[in-house]
């Protein structure tokens, strides 16, 4: 399951401490509940859980009613907004309001390294292609120039509709042409 950061003093922000105070602790764990709902779903980068309707009370380990009440409850807080399809049977959409808060924070490699790591564990790159002489140049260069995880992902979007591989040389060029097009749009 993919992780989520609680922010510090979590459990001190207002709306869970009414959590707490009209819930009890069953409450507070529900809502944690809400949040691994929400680190599983396909639709996490938009801050949405999709479920059944039906699903729900399952899923929050609550009977339907009481899974309705508190979702009800953090609507009404703005905590959350609610969509619900007009036929019986369709999907309860949740959308967290500040679920930015929960996504963990893309760490920008500082050293080979951590590039390399970052390599094998998001593209499964062979080891080798860590140890190789050029490919550690070009972390070195990319620590230097300050590179992000998100430069490189829009790299690797590139990489993926060019149809070409994720060997660091070959992601390299088409950083390039991400940054140049970051400056262009820095330039308008």
């Amino acid at each position: 399951m993919p992780a989520i950061n609680l922010p510090i003093g979590f459990s001190q922000q207002p709306v869970v401490l009414k959590v707490e105070q009209r819930f009890g602790l069953a409450g507070f764990a529900r809502l944690v509940k809400l949040l691994e709902l929400f680190a599983a779903s396909p639709l996490r980068d938009m801050g949405v859980i999709e479920l059944p309707i039906s699903d729900w009370g399952d899923a929050l380990q609550s009977g339907p009613l009481n899974a309705s009440v508190l979702l009800d409850y953090l609507s009404n807080d703005g905590w959350l907004s609610q969509e619900r399809g007009a036929e019986s049977g369709t999907a309860l959409r949740v959308t967290l309001t500040h679920f930015a808060d929960f996504l963990p924070v893309l760490e920008m490699p500082k050293t080979p390294e951590q590039w390399i790591g970052w390599f094998r564990s998001e593209l499964n790159m062979p080891d080798q292609h860590g140890t190789d002489p050029d490919n550690q140049a070009l972390f070195r260069r990319w620590c230097a120039t300050n590179v992000t995880i998100e430069e490189m992902n829009a790299a690797i979007e590139l990489a993926v509709k060019a149809g070409r591989g994720f060997a660091p040389a070959c992601l390299h060029s088409l950083l390039m042409t991400v940054r140049k097009e970051k400056l262009e749009l820095a330039r308008r």
